[in-house]
């Protein structure tokens, strides 16, 4: 088909006629350069376009070619626009009228004056120094033209179409060259914004010269990111270079200072736009300094095409959307306010021998540490923990220190819960109250005081700066101190919500503490029910030891067991929940949406291997026969409604394996997490699930390991939960039915799920 720029009429001079000759450039080309060239106003009134390597000068008044040259930014190997005609976007025209733009020009202003408002805001910095004027990009007129037509595309008008972001999502644009320049500044995402961008491809309006220096347009990005001194904000900070930064400076310093004020607010991505060879070390060392303090930071290089580019973009702007969507509340639908009194240490800084100012001690008078609590899932409340120290001088007495023959101290010989050292039981000051010991021995009844585990210290310390950030917390690094001061026992942490709506108040802070508590005790119980189902798996069997061997090889799965510190600053209570560091590989193995980590290899039951650890149920020998799992797994309806009557939540009957034959030895370790969700629903009766399965993989020796686990999310069925259930709640993350029906979705039933008898995944799937 004819390219109908040739049907245009254009009118060449004997001069234009004679340069064209001898520089071998054809009208056609003129022709094209017109439509898809780059526009620039020359002098007399004269328009200047270039395409394809070359220049061509015309004359609009009389509709004729004045003269033609080869462009100085001709690409370095071939035109882009040899490959791919750039593409074009259509402006808005219906948006144009001055009364559209006078609304515009309000409703930016009603954003400025109420910046608690605002989803999210994007500081776009483009590099426009003269390099970008190179034209080798495919699809793309030259390289500053291809990002203006991918963000107007993908940044802007994609979003508008869906629906995913609009007026309370801002935008503003810096343009990086010697100097920095603002040519937009927090404009709503809209049509008006669309064609604003569009205006922005041609060399009309802003054209590629000069160098392009970094400094002055990170300290820009910087104080508009500032601007806004709301925290319920979503910031993204795109970043757009063809090469190396003109200026000098510590780029990936200043990037790390910027992070560090925003975490994991902050999604931010640098894009190095230029042929093979360049050196992109700079972009890609500001990322991982970024990355360092907790910013969703990436590194892209695409391919000199538009596509290409669009692809980045799409990924920033999904990035940016899923942090608007971790800081809504998914009740209400409003924003949350994250927290800004926080400071964040760089990622992989050496942990502190000693206590130093960084660090807030509760080891005094006036910084002390009140009360210590764990959880009782069976009552569903904190229970607290036996004090160590004097009831009389607070002095420590060591009294459940098992780790050391001397003891400092002794239990209230009528409750043996109250602590005396050894000086205030020799002055005879240890007068204690009748009923003081008659509601500890009611507590210890009761459940709701225990004596305490793992124990090191009452004597604490947390440090002011985070080291982690995730989508609901933060953490900081937490010790015991002796009497002393010095640091005993392991490296704990202290997480606290990143929320400023659970900081508000005790109450709020307890219900933070209250579900993460409940949801971690529920998911450890599933876990030791989950160790000993299988544990018990060998009795199945007629080849008892060997079975057994094979199952003690398995890993076992625990979840850390948090404590809450209710400390007490100059009258002030504050409450932290601390639980030990994990060691190791930090992973995810699922989440709350149906993500499985890799693919599990599935084991076919039916082939009969001739390995040794094959073992078949089918044979009579073993004893076996007819054997059921735990029960049906019935679909999970909206409205199902089956009776909650029985109290205990967790189902008494036994597992057993189905029938078929099991190689043991082929039973891959990353199988045991997606069965321990799928058995945490029918051991619950499937009121509960247990899923976002995270921590680390631990292997003691050849026959020996484990999976230690925190932060896990329960889904409950809400129609399954009549009784007392009704009212437990499990945070945000919860996502009921719809995450139970996701993670089914997704899993396939393992050999591991075989072996405890559960109900296939796929009949749910297809009920």
């Amino acid at each position: 088909m004819a390219d109908d720029t040739a049907l245009s009429v254009l009118h060449s001079d004997a001069h234009g006629q004679e340069r064209r000759g001898q520089r071998d450039i054809q009208k056609i080309d003129l022709l094209r350069a017109r439509r898809y060239g780059m526009e620039e106003m020359g002098r007399n009134g004269r328009i200047k376009y270039t395409y394809g390597g070359v220049v061509f000068i015309y004359d609009p008044l009389c509709n004729r070619e004045v003269t033609t040259f080869r462009s100085p930014d001709v690409a370095l190997k071939s035109s882009g626009t040899k490959y791919a005609r750039p593409v074009i976007l259509p402006k808005m025209v219906a948006y144009e009228n001055e009364t559209i733009l006078q609304k515009h020009d309000e409703l930016r202003i009603l954003m400025l004056n109420k910046p608690d408002i605002w989803t999210s805001h994007s500081v776009l910095v483009v590099d426009m120094s003269g390099s970008m004027r190179r034209d080798d990009v495919s699809g793309a007129k030259c390289r500053s033209d291809g990002v203006w037509m991918a963000l107007a595309r993908d940044y802007v008008m994609k979003p508008l179409e869906s629906k995913t972001r609009g007026h309370t999502d801002l935008i503003s644009v810096v343009v990086m060259k010697e100097e920095a320049h603002v040519v937009m500044k927090f404009e709503p995402i809209n049509w008006i914004l669309y064609n604003k961008i569009i205006d922005l491809r041609e060399w009309k309006k802003l054209r590629p010269s000069g160098p392009g220096n970094y400094m002055p347009a990170l300290d820009t990005a910087e104080k508009l990111l500032l601007e806004n001194k709301g925290a319920a904000c979503a910031l993204s900070l795109m970043f757009f270079s063809d090469g190396r930064p003109s200026d000098k400076g510590d780029f990936s310093s200043k990037m790390g200072k910027i992070a560090a004020k925003f975490g994991r607010r902050l999604s931010f991505v640098c894009i190095g736009m230029a042929e093979g060879g360049e050196d992109f070390s700079t972009l890609s060392d500001m990322v991982t300094e970024a990355q360092s303090y907790g910013a969703v930071a990436s590194f892209g290089k695409p391919s000199l095409d538009a596509d290409s580019l669009s692809n980045i973009i799409t990924t920033l702007a999904t990035s940016l959307t899923t942090s608007v969507t971790e800081m809504t509340n998914l009740v209400t639908g409003k924003a949350r306010q994250v927290r800004m009194d926080i400071t964040r240490e760089r990622i992989g800084t050496p942990d502190d021998h000693h206590l130093t100012s960084d660090w807030i001690a509760y080891n005094s008078n006036t910084n002390y540490v009140d009360t210590l609590w764990s959880w009782n899932y069976k009552i569903n409340q904190f229970v607290n923990l036996m004090d160590s120290r004097c009831g009389s001088c607070w002095t420590e007495t060591n009294v459940f220190e098992t780790t050391k023959d001397t003891i400092k101290g002794y239990l209230c010989h009528n409750c043996r819960a109250k602590s005396f050292c050894s000086r205030c039981l020799s002055s005879g000051e240890t007068s204690f109250h009748r009923k003081e010991c008659s509601d500890f021995l009611r507590a210890r009844r009761l459940g709701t005081l225990i004596r305490p585990t793992d124990y090191f210290s009452w004597s604490m310390a947390v440090k002011k700066t985070i080291f982690g950030e995730g989508a609901e917390r933060i953490v900081r690094k937490f010790r015991y101190l002796d009497k002393s001061g010095n640091f005993v026992g392991p490296v704990m942490v202290a997480k606290e919500s990143r929320y400023l709506e659970s900081d508000g108040n005790y109450e709020r802070r307890m219900q933070y503490h209250t579900e993460f508590m409940r949801t971690q005790a529920i998911a450890a119980e599933m876990a030791d029910k989950f160790n000993h189902a299988l544990g018990e798996i060998y009795t199945h069997f007629q080849d008892r030891n060997f079975v057994k061997e094979q199952i003690n090889k398995m890993p076992t799965i625990e979840f850390l067991k948090p404590m809450v510190v209710q400390a007490k600053t100059d009258g002030k209570e504050y409450n932290i929940l601390i639980e030990p560091m994990l060691e190791g590989k930090y992973e995810k193995f699922n989440d709350n949406m149906g993500m499985v980590k890799g693919e599990s290899s599935k084991v076919n039951i039916d082939d009969l291997s001739k390995s040794l650890g094959n073992i078949d149920l089918n044979n009579k020998s073993h004893g076996l026969g007819g054997l059921g799992g735990l029960g049906g797994l019935d679909a999970i309806e909206e409205d199902d409604e089956d009776d909650d009557s029985d109290e205990e939540i967790f189902d008494k009957k036994s597992s057993s394996p189905e029938h078929g034959s099991y190689c043991f030895s082929g039973i891959k370790n990353e199988l045991f997490l997606q069965a321990f969700s799928h058995f945490s629903y029918e051991i619950s009766k499937k009121r509960f699930m247990v899923v976002d399965l995270q921590g680390v993989f631990l292997r003691k020796n050849a026959s020996s390991c484990r999976y230690l686990l925190t932060d896990p999310v329960i889904h409950k069925h809400k129609k399954k939960n009549k009784t007392k259930y009704q009212k437990w709640t499990f945070g945000r993350t919860d996502r009921g039915e719809k995450g139970m029906k996701a993670f089914f979705i997704t899993h396939t039933c393992n050999e591991v799920c075989r072996l405890l008898g559960l109900e296939e995944a796929h009949k749910y799937v297809e009920s």
